[in-house]
C-alpha cells in the first residue's frame, strides 16, 4: 500500500510488500531462536552465579503496547506526520518518517509526561520536541550510517537508537589514543587474520558455548546454545538482506514523491530494523549477556 501510495506499478509495489513481508517472517523467526534459546540461558546465568536482580526490563514489546494503549496515543501519528511535513518544507530537517509504527516512542514520551503532568499539552509538546530532536539526530547520522550499512538516501533515528549518538564522539576520543587508534577489529580484519575461525558463524558459536559454560549447562544443551547462536549470526543479516531488496525500491519512490511537494527530501527513514544486518553488532551483544547479567 506505501509503494502504491508512493507512485509505484502495481508489479513492482506487490513484490516489495512481498520481499518485506518474507523478510519480516525470516527476521521473526530468527529473533524467536534468539529469545527462546539466549533468554533461558541469562536466567540459568542469573541462578548460577547467584546474582539478584529484582527489577525486569520488559522491553519495546511491552513498552510499545503502552504506549499504543495510552490516552494520548490518537494524536501521535497525525501531530507526527504534520509536524515533520511542516519541518521538511521549513527546511529544518532533509529527513521523512515514514516508520510509523516507530511513532510510539514519541507516544510513550507524551504518555509519561502526561501521567506526572495531567496536561495533554504538555504531553503533546513534549512529543513533538523529541520527535524534532530524532529528526535532527537522523540527519546528522544519515550519511554515516549510508555509508557503512551501503544503504543511500536512508536514515535511522527511532526514540531508542539515539541515545547511541554521543558514543560517535567517544569514538573520535579514542582514535587519538595512540594505540588504539591503529587496532582494526570489525568482523572482514578478524576474518582476515583468524582465516575460517574469524567468520560470523564462528564467533557465534564460541559465544553461545561460553554462555552456556557460565548458564552452568550440561554438554549437550551447551552445544545446542552454541549451534542456535551461530545460526543466528548467519541468518538474520541475510534476512536483513532480504527487507533491504524490498524496502530500497519503495524508499526510492518515496523520495522522488515527496521532492515534488516538499522540495529538498534527502533521506528516508525507514526504521532501525536494516542495522542488524551487521554481525559485529550481533557480537557485541552477546558479549555483553554475561557482563549485564554479572
Amino acid at each position: 500500500m506505501l509503494g502504491l501510495f508512493f507512485r509505484q506499478k502495481i508489479g513492482a509495489a506487490f513484490r516489495s510488500g512481498l520481499t518485506i513481508g518474507v523478510a519480516f517472517v525470516g527476521i521473526f523467526l530468527v529473533i524467536d531462536l534468539l529469545v527462546k534459546n539466549l533468554g533461558p540461558a541469562a536466567q540459568a546465568m542469573v541462578k548460577n552465579l547467584g546474582v539478584s536482580l529484582n527489577v525486569i526490563d520488559v522491553g519495546w514489546p511491552a513498552t510499545s503496547s503502552i504506549a499504543w494503549a495510552s490516552s494520548v496515543a490518537a494524536f501521535i501519528i497525525p501531530l507526527g506526520i504534520i509536524v515533520n511535513v511542516v519541518l521538511l518544507v521549513t527546511k529544518v530537517t532533509k529527513t521523512m518518517n515514514v516508520d510509523i509504527w516507530n511513532f510510539w516512542h514519541y507516544t510513550f514520551t507524551a504518555a509519561m509526561v502526561y501521567a506526572v503532568s495531567g496536561s495533554i499539552w504538555q504531553a503533546l509538546l513534549a512529543a513533538v520536541i523529541f520527535q524534532v530532536i530524532c529528526l535532527k539526530v537522523a540527519d546528522w547520522t544519515a550519511p554515516m550510517m549510508s555509508k557503512f550499512f551501503d544503504l543511500p538516501g536512508v536514515s535511522i533515528a527511532t526514540g531508542s537508537t539515539i541515545s547511541y549518538a554521543p558514543g560517535i564522539y567517544l569514538v573520535k576520543l579514542l582514535q587519538r589514543v595512540p594505540g588504539l587508534n591503529k587496532l582494526d577489529a570489525d568482523p572482514e580484519t578478524i576474518q582476515k587474520r583468524f582465516g575460517a575461525f574469524g567468520e560470523s558463524i564462528f564467533v557465534g558459536l564460541i559465544l553461545g558455548l561460553g554462555i552456556g559454560v557460565l548458564a552452568g549447562y550440561k554438554p549437550g544443551d551447551i552445544i545446542n546454545l552454541g549451534m542456535s547462536m551461530a545460526a543466528v549470526m548467519v541468518l538474520m543479516p541475510r534476512m536483513v538482506k532480504i527487507l533491504m531488496e524490498g524496502l530500497m525500491p519503495v524508499s526510492e519512490s518515496a523520495r522522488t514523491w515527496l521532492n515534488k511537494r516538499f522540495g529538498d527530501v534527502k533521506f528516508i527513514w525507514i526504521g532501525c530494523g536494516c542495522s542488524i544486518r551487521s554481525s559485529s553488532g550481533y557480537s557485541t551483544a552477546l558479549i555483553l549477556v554475561p557482563i549485564t547479567v554479572y
